[in-house]
């Protein structure tokens, strides 16, 4: 689907205001046709939100959309053209003046300048003129969809203090706010006692099976950081399975993770022999996080974690999957564990967890019970659904009646929504900002087992024209912009629709891969994940805007497109090399 148009419109309504500030349009000889674009955008403006939300399942609204997106990409391309011949002029004197101070002395001059380079001031003109003309009909088309006018969220959030967020969220990779109930805490102690008693040397496998946000990973993190997991197992190694993982690059991961040294090499041999020989080095644990086929075992990991076995007893393999039978198909020894839904005592106190302190601990939220049971009821015991719910509730006033606002909002009698559109994710991210909104579906981009770092992401969101500055604040542009991303970075973060991930620095974060489906099917149409030379996500029949390949391994040669690239920003070994294609320009 098509990026937030309601974040667009202002992002190229404030380009239109540059330009009339800095008499870009004066010089171009164009600003009749440059105001009538304004007026344009101010008069689609009014009815965006209704149709960013009828899009979804109204074939006709989204191909509207469609057209009106991507008139809004070529209007941003014709204003950067704009200011760039712009500068290229004001720059061009013969006595190195600038044009700014030579116009301020007459009209004489001033009609001179705008002489200078009539053929593209006619191009650009025309430009304008073509795309005017279009609005004008995406907008008359929009009579018949009959749009609700400002329609907007009935939702005011409440902006939370650093040290309520703080307080709110732990500082380690795992997070016990996740879990909740004695069930989860009885079958991690089986579970543990069944990994430590082990005596065979073949190798043994533990599946823990359930739907998607049911909390397989929470549960196999908490045993995986159990005090007699840790104390019985001499090398402990976490992977994340990706659907299109790179066989060298999961050798070289599991050997890093098993406290080994690869040195850098792609031979597999060599990768196998190394991985083997670290493993040996004491009774191990290997955990295989959300793995969809057995590739990753048969092909990668069975020879080197057998071979190894064969040298110590006890070693294991634990495995989170949504297959049933992916155990069995391993080959191995295996005990099935499920995840079952929460009851509803443990949703809410899951639920509940998720909000900031009260500042009247007396009163707590036993008054919000009612309310806040029916809400639990609506997430079917899924602890992800809960965590993302929790988050949203976190940033309303904590009162009864902005609960029941959001009990009784439009999101949750939506029909038709795509299986990959969650209600209660979809709810909290109509709750967004439109900047918030394109901020989190810019996340999508980096794919599953990648970090979402702020140093990266930042820098990307602001040169995007996602971060647009406050009105009322003092600082300078830079610092402002930085400062209003990091803001954004930690309202994510509180709605749990990105997840922090502390155990490397407070600035590296992941996404869920339900929230990720989520992210990636309303940002389809306009973003494009490939890793291993397939199409992770995004569609590849429409015209892209923006584009992540990975891994680094196989975009060796767009080393020479880096560095022509206009502002491309450097990225870390592990992460994607992300594009941003605007007209026949890379940012």
């Amino acid at each position: 689907m098509a990026a937030v148009l309601d974040a667009m419109i202002p992002y190229v309504k404030k380009l239109i205001t540059d330009m009339a500030e800095e008499e870009v349009s004066m010089l171009l000889g164009v600003s009749d046709e440059i105001t009538r674009l304004d007026d344009n955008m101010e008069g689609i403006k009014a009815f965006l939100a209704d149709a960013e939300r009828r899009r979804i399942t109204d074939q006709s609204v989204q191909r509207w959309v469609r057209k009106l997106k991507d008139a809004m990409y070529d209007a941003t391309d014709i204003i950067d053209l704009c200011e760039l011949e712009a500068d290229k002029r004001r720059g061009s004197t013969e006595d190195g003046s600038s044009v700014k101070k030579k116009v301020s002395a007459g009209c004489f001059q001033l009609l001179l300048f705008c002489m200078r380079n009539p053929v593209f001031a006619h191009k650009i003109g025309s430009r304008i003129k073509e795309l005017n003309q279009r609005l004008d009909g995406i907008h008359k088309e929009a009579d018949r969809f009959k749009f609700s006018i400002n329609l907007g969220s009935n939702l005011k959030p409440r902006k939370l203090t650093d040290a309520e967020r703080s307080m709110q969220k732990t500082t380690s990779e795992f997070n016990e706010s996740a879990i909740v109930g004695e069930k989860i805490e009885q079958d991690t102690r089986e579970l543990a006692q069944l990994l430590i008693t082990g005596g065979l040397h073949d190798i043994k496998v533990v599946s823990i099976v359930g739907t998607g946000g049911m909390g397989k990973t929470t549960h196999a993190q908490k045993i995986f950081n159990e005090v007699t997991i840790q104390e019985h197992f001499k090398v402990k190694v976490w992977l994340s399975i990706t659907q299109n993982f790179d066989e060298i690059e999961l050798l070289k991961t599991a050997i890093e993770h098993a406290g080994g040294v690869h040195g850098g090499t792609q031979d597999k041999t060599l990768l196998t022999r190394t991985l083997t020989d670290t493993l040996s080095t004491g009774r191990f644990l290997l955990v295989m996080d959300d793995v969809w086929s057995d590739q990753a075992w048969s092909h990668v990991l069975s020879v080197p974690v057998k071979n190894a076995s064969q040298k110590q007893q006890g070693n294991w393999v634990l495995i989170t999957t949504r297959s049933e039978d992916l155990a069995q198909r391993m080959g191995a020894s295996f005990y099935q564990h499920h995840v079952r839904p929460l009851n509803e005592e443990d949703a809410w106190s899951l639920l509940t967890k998720q909000l900031p302190p009260s500042p009247n601990q007396v009163v707590g939220t036993d008054y919000l019970r009612d309310v806040g049971m029916k809400i639990v009821r609506k997430c079917d015991g899924l602890p992800l659904a809960v965590k993302v719910m929790g988050g949203l509730l976190s940033t309303r006033s904590r009162s009864e009646r902005e609960w029941e606002v959001l009990l009784d909002h439009h999101a949750w009698s939506v029909v038709g929504l795509p299986k990959e559109l969650d209600s209660r994710i979809y709810l909290s991210y109509e709750d967004l900002s439109s900047q918030q909104k394109q901020c989190f579906l810019y996340c999508s981009l980096f794919p599953k087992g990648t970090f979402i770092r702020w140093r990266h992401v930042i820098p990307m969101w602001i040169s995007e024209g996602f971060i647009q500055p406050h009105a009322d604040r003092s600082s300078s542009d830079d610092d402002q912009l930085e400062q209003i991303a990091i803001e954004y970075c930690k309202e994510l973060i509180t709605r749990n629709l990105i997840e922090a991930q502390h155990h490397l620095t407070p600035y590296d974060c992941t996404m869920h891969d339900v929230v990720r489906s989520f992210a990636e099917f309303i940002a389809r149409e306009e973003l494009l994940v490939v890793q291993d030379m397939q199409v992770a996500s995004g569609s590849n029949d429409s015209l892209v805007r923006r584009l992540s390949i990975g891994p680094t391994s196989l975009v060796s040669g767009l080393a020479a497109l880096q560095k022509q690239s206009v502002g491309w920003l450097p990225m870390s070994v592990e992460a994607p090399k992300i594009l941003g294609i605007r007209g026949n320009k890379y940012i």
